[in-house]
């Protein structure tokens, strides 16, 4: 390096990188942690081109829903309930690949990004279990749904719904193919019916179908205004709006709150909460879930969070998700734990949520049917985040949709009916991280720390040479100084 300099100037210069490194060691140590706050804002705030963007913008964890159907088997028997219980079997998985894509985005100038979210599917037939062609039996929803909304008309109006129910041959049950009852949906003059005879009931589709007019949709799920983080990473992916609003209209006081995250982008947390709360756009309302563990997944460590007895709860057990009843507050609880009443998001329709097979849900609900088999390790709802940077390593967001039947006065075909919650189908939404995310997501975590350990490792060469060149030093001076002048 300095093959013509002296021994002197060769110290010297060795003297000055040990100190050098000690000084780089100190000021890196010392800058580091604002540096790597700074690097880390730069790659999780929700701004185009920055990390969470890109695996924000189109989810790029591989994501499915996984549909199980309830086939009845035995309908021309509930005449003769309770004496036989109505029974049901599972059908399938019937798995779709499913893909997220932020759509119409306007950065607003507090801080927010407003957006609508569209969502594809397609038929997976390798992971499913069983073919769209494959019919199932339950409850006529359409007839269902027009006898309830007409449950107080006028006797002439009921005679009306009588004769056109049974000119059009309706019954209260019907069979279809998974094709029909899903994404396709089937015609039906009931629906028109339903349109003509009652006005305060605006139905927005034309056929019947669980997830009909869904697929490729930019406006079903409504329209998000979310946090991007700028002001601080504890705020990504808050949502403060759903359709224009922070209150959804539908349910009273806090229970109608728009409040949580959409489930795929979250705030840096630092440390496990007790609980985090997703929005779920389905059922228009929060889920807010409980920490019960950590998780790790490719090594990445996490917290995992469930659905308890409490998100599906009106009053009866936890005195403070009484808003979640619809009646009037005289009349709360109305519905036994475990089922809620989503009526108010699906127009006015009698549709009950629950997890899968009534896990967790009032022994009444399994009690009045058969067939149900409800299992903590299958029907439950988790979810699994990363806390220091957002990131979900693992979902299992499953509800299943039921429907109230219900004995209707004046409608003949449901008179005789039995006061009972029918399970039409239960849904899983899942997806785990990969691999490649997980690596970037190491890559993040090691951040703050990698510039503490390269200022060590630096520091420590440094103090060891400038030790060497300390020792080096005095014992060439000592073997230059005679002995008998250091005895003096």
């Amino acid at each position: 390096m300095c093959s013509s300099c002296s021994d002197f100037q060769k110290k010297m210069v060795s003297f000055g990188c040990s100190v050098l490194l000690i000084l780089i060691a100190i000021i890196l140590g010392t800058l580091w942690p604002t540096m790597s706050s700074q690097m880390l804002h730069e790659k999780l705030v929700l701004k185009n081109g920055s990390v969470n963007y890109q695996n924000w913008i189109k989810t790029p964890i591989p994501m499915f829903l996984e549909i199980y159907m309830f086939n009845w088997t035995n309908p021309n028997e509930l005449h003769r309930y309770p004496e036989v219980k109505p029974h049901f079997e599972e059908m399938g998985p019937y798995v779709f690949q499913e893909v997220h894509e932020r759509v119409g985005l306007v950065w607003n100038n507090n801080d927010t990004i407003t957006f609508n979210q569209r969502r594809t599917w397609r038929f997976d037939r390798d992971l499913s279990k069983g073919s769209l062609n494959d019919t199932v039996t339950n409850l006529n929803v359409i007839s269902l749904n027009v006898a309830y909304f007409e449950r107080n008309a006028t006797t002439l109006e009921k005679m009306v719904i009588n004769k056109v129910l049974d000119w059009d041959g309706s019954v209260f049950w019907y069979n279809k193919t998974i094709r029909e009852i899903l994404f396709e949906g089937f015609d039906d003059t009931l629906l028109d019916l339903l349109k003509t005879l009652n006005n305060t009931v605006k139905v927005p589709f034309d056929k019947f179908g669980w997830f009909v007019n869904r697929n490729l949709s930019d406006t079903y799920d409504g329209t998000f205004t979310i946090q991007t983080g700028a002001d601080s990473l504890e705020n990504v992916g808050v949502l403060t709006q759903w359709n224009g609003a922070n209150h959804t209209g539908m349910y009273r006081g806090k229970c109608g709150e728009v409040r949580g995250t959409t489930g795929e982008l979250w705030p840096v947390m630092h440390s496990n909460k007790t609980n985090v709360t997703i929005f779920a756009s389905d059922v228009c309302r929060s889920l807010t879930l409980q920490y019960i563990d950590e998780v790790t997944i490719h090594n990445v460590e996490g917290a995992k969070y469930v659905g308890d007895d409490q998100i599906f709860d009106n009053g009866v057990k936890y005195p403070e998700t009484a808003c979640w009843c619809n009646s009037p507050p005289a009349k709360c609880p109305d519905v036994k734990p475990g089922v809620f009443n989503a009526s108010a998001c699906k127009y006015g329709s009698p549709t009950f949520v629950s997890y899968p097979h009534f896990y967790l849900a009032d022994q009444s609900y399994r009690d009045a049917i058969d067939g149900m088999t409800p299992n903590k390790t299958k029907h439950e709802f988790y979810i699994a985040i990363e806390p220091h940077t957002g990131i979900p390593l693992d979902v299992r967001a499953q509800l299943q949709i039921n429907m109230h039947l219900q004995p209707i006065k004046g409608i003949k075909m449901y008179e005789n009916m039995p006061d009972i919650i029918v399970p039409m189908l239960w849904f899983t939404q899942r997806a785990t991280l990969t691999e490649d995310l997980a690596n970037q997501a190491k890559m993040a975590l090691v951040l703050p720390k990698l510039g503490i350990y390269i200022s060590i490792f630096l520091g420590t060469v440094g103090i060891l040479m400038t030790g060497i060149f300390a020792f080096l030093t005095i014992r060439k001076w000592s073997e230059q100084v005679p002995y008998e002048e250091l005895l003096r």
